[in-house]
């Protein structure tokens, strides 16, 4: 018997590998000094592997007559990326950084190239995207660029694993949809490359390699290469599913690898890196148009569950006895974290509500939170697979799989229990998970190597003992509620003044969940903007996709300031203003000729008649301003003739400001929502918007002293009444 050594796949050293694929030609430098190159790098300059190795490479291209900008030079991780002409062909010339090294990869543009029908898939994306069609319409435009026999959006789970959550197949193939695979088809050390190099062509499985000569190749890092070859376990992987070229773009958000756009085909074929470029961006605007709709939906939760938790400290805080208290909320406090069951130990005492186990089981449970809390996070625990890895011998361990339990504070045995029942489910394999090995005898050793699966055929897997995950809303929700109990039990004598200040800290909280929510928000926004000016400068494109481009540019700085709305709505109520005597005609011609572009209205009619002075703050009446008129001119410019009339009228004590239009209208069912947060219309779904604007309006003309009514007929137009204070007006006398 020999010792055995077992090596897995996520030991393998893929970004080390030494070798490029076929399509793609690389040096690398220090300090301007050619260090190391692709064994076919000779055959394209037609050099020597002798005059290679140590020359400066600013004469080897001026050798070669490669018109090269200097300036335009990557000292980073990042991609700098110049078009050059060589023996009449057109190559793409990329440039990075990294561990010292500079790498210059060198690969040919491929003719025919489509960049008009790829600039217009960003702007479907940007101007169609949702949560529930955003992977659709990626993969329905990604494959108008690649036309790959299979397109699917993966996603990581969890645990390391993943599932085909979307799909575009060729007729004729079978369906990968809803398949999972294992943690080990994708190890930690390649989702970590993912994470750096989204982009990856492997053009060819069974094709050509070229190695790498001079500096050792086992320590040339290329992890950020264009041009690496895929680790020979990746390329046996491939072939075993009849892959012979694949494709992937990482889908990055909030800076977390959620999973990728993985392409396979069956025959070889290669993307060149303009087109590779173009699919990432088209993956990182649907990543951020996901991320931003996600973001917008969580805070909308959280507002509602922070209401929803006011009235419930109320209610704990308004009775005498809170423990009876307690009992009264208890079903309350249960649905809050969407468990099933629901136990409370305060006091000696023992709450149930729902589907709880018998009372051996709950004391074993209670018994296990107190000699385990010690290593409890925060004194929170929190699991989905809790009778199968508590090790407690329960009665009824299928109605306490998913558990969250909250200590009332250390050195206390007072806790709260939230429970779900067992979700048993049925989980298709794309194949069993399970790997085979095989070994071989190197010096004395037997090496066991876990080698890639063979079979793919679906294999079914019953889960048992898991219970539905819990989501981040409802644990953050079981914490708030155990600080509420917590504070609400030693508060007994100041209840009002309890009560005041903790609402004080809710609205905190709130402020400052807004601003992280906006700034997250702003991020990805940040990212789109950025990569279309990048492409802008770097394709070249015609004056129709220039157009496009200005357009997502434009349209980006749009959804900017609608993020900052929400900022707004956490500012207004805490910002001291000084009201001052506006003119407001320049704002108001401004304003609509910007609406007419923002909102590509160039036909709308513009009638503008007294515009007086108002008393106001400066920037809040830009943006009330600024939100009706757009609201105006947007809902109008469907209309066969839009006309949108701005006319201003002085009073005794104040300044009206009516803006009409002749668009959709507001149906009655809709009026008592009008000026509530993310409220929109039903009407209105043609049209796009966040139901943001017209509550930061509410606000700011309150905020001034004034207010804002409407009048409107569906079908038949809209006119907002804005009722300003006089600036002239003594409101001494009245």
């Amino acid at each position: 018997m020999y010792p055995k050594e077992y090596i897995n796949c996520d030991q393998e050293p893929i970004h080390i590998c030494g070798e490029v694929q076929k399509y793609g030609y690389l040096l690398g430098t220090k300090d301007s000094q050619i260090a190391f190159y692709s064994e076919n790098i000779l055959q394209l300059f037609s050099q020597d592997a002798n005059t290679i190795l140590g020359k400066d490479i600013k004469i080897l291209f001026e050798d070669l007559d490669l018109d090269i900008n200097w300036d335009n030079f990557s000292y980073d991780h990042e991609l700098a990326i110049q078009h050059v002409i060589f023996k009449g062909e057109n190559y793409t010339l990329s440039i990075h950084t990294n561990n010292g090294f500079t790498f210059y990869e060198i690969e040919k543009v491929m003719p025919d190239h489509k960049i008009n029908q790829e600039y217009k898939a960003i702007k479907n994306i940007l101007k169609m995207s949702n949560e529930e069609n955003i992977w659709k319409l990626l993969l329905e435009e990604v494959q108008k660029i690649i036309d790959f026999d299979r397109a699917m959006i993966y996603q990581f789970l969890y645990d390391g694993s993943g599932e085909v959550v979307e799909e575009s197949v060729k007729p004729g193939l079978e369906s990968y949809l809803h398949l999972h695979y294992p943690e080990s088809d994708i190890p930690a050390q390649a989702r970590a490359l993912y994470l750096k190099n989204t982009v990856r062509i492997t053009s060819h499985v069974s094709g050509e390699t070229f190695p790498i000569f001079g500096y050792e190749k086992d320590k040339i890092d290329l992890t950020y290469s264009v041009t690496r070859s895929s680790s020979p376990v990746h390329r046996q992987y491939l072939k075993n599913t009849g892959v012979e070229s694949s494709f992937s773009a990482s889908i990055i958000i909030n800076g977390v690898l959620w999973g990728m756009v993985a392409c396979q085909n069956a025959e070889p074929k290669h993307l060149d890196l303009q087109s590779r470029l173009l699919v990432e961006t088209l993956t990182r605007t649907s990543a951020n148009a996901f991320a931003s709709y996600r973001s917008l939906q969580t805070l909308e939760d959280y507002q509602r569950i922070n209401l929803n938790n006011i009235s419930l400290r109320q209610n704990l805080l308004s009775e005498e006895n809170f423990g009876k208290a307690l009992k009264n909320n208890i079903e309350d406090i249960m649905s809050t974290c969407a468990a099933e069951g629901m136990i409370i130990k305060i006091n000696n005492e023992i709450l149930t509500a729902g589907n709880v186990p018998n009372d051996s089981d709950i004391d074993k449970i209670i018994q296990w939170s107190k000699d385990n809390n010690q290593n409890f996070e925060e004194n929170i625990f929190i699991s989905n697979t809790f009778c199968k890895t508590s090790n407690l011998e329960l009665d009824n361990s299928e109605i306490s799989c998913g558990i969250i339990i909250s200590v009332l504070g250390n050195n206390t045995s007072d806790m709260l229990i939230w429970m779900r029942k067992e979700q048993g489910q049925k989980i298709k394999w794309a194949g069993n998970p399970e790997k085979e090995t095989v070994s071989e005898i190197k010096d004395g050793v037997e090496i066991i190597k876990f080698s890639p699966r063979k079979s793919f055929e679906v294999w079914k897997e019953y889960v048992k003992d898991t219970a539905l995950p819990w989501k981040t809303k409802e644990i953050e929700s079981a914490k708030w509620i155990t600080s509420v109990i917590l504070k609400a039990s030693h508060t007994k004598s100041s209840q009002i003044s309890d009560l005041n200040e903790q609402l004080k800290e809710l609205n905190a909280e709130l402020d400052s969940f807004s601003y992280t929510i906006s700034h997250d928000l702003n991020t990805p926004l940040t990212v789109i903007k950025l990569n279309a000016q990048l492409m802008k400068r770097m394709q070249q494109p015609e004056e129709k996709s220039n157009q496009f481009l200005n357009t997502i540019i434009g349209q980006v700085d749009v959804m900017s300031d609608m993020i900052k709305n929400v900022l707004e709505l956490s500012k207004i109520k805490k910002s001291e203003i000084e009201l001052k005597n506006i003119e407001v005609d320049a704002l108001i011609n401004k304003l609509a000729e910007e609406s007419k572009i923002s909102f590509d209205a160039p036909h709308t009619e513009i009638i503008i008649e007294k515009t007086p002075k108002v008393l106001g703050d400066p920037t809040m009446v830009y943006q009330v301003f600024g939100n009706v008129i757009g609201n105006a001119i947007k809902y109008s410019s469907k209309s066969s003739k839009p006309t949108v009339k701005i006319v201003g009228e002085v009073y005794e004590n104040e300044v009206t400001y009516k803006i009409s239009d002749n668009g959709i209208g507001i149906d009655k069912q809709d009026a008592g929502k009008m000026f509530k947060i993310f409220s929109r219309m039903s009407n209105a779904k043609a049209f796009q918007g966040n139901g943001v604007g017209l509550n930061i309006v509410h606000h700011l003309m309150e905020k001034m002293g004034g207010e804002i009514s409407y009048e409107s007929e569906s079908g038949i137009g809209t006119t907002f009444i804005l009722k300003f204070q006089r600036p002239d007006y003594d409101f001494s006398i009245s």
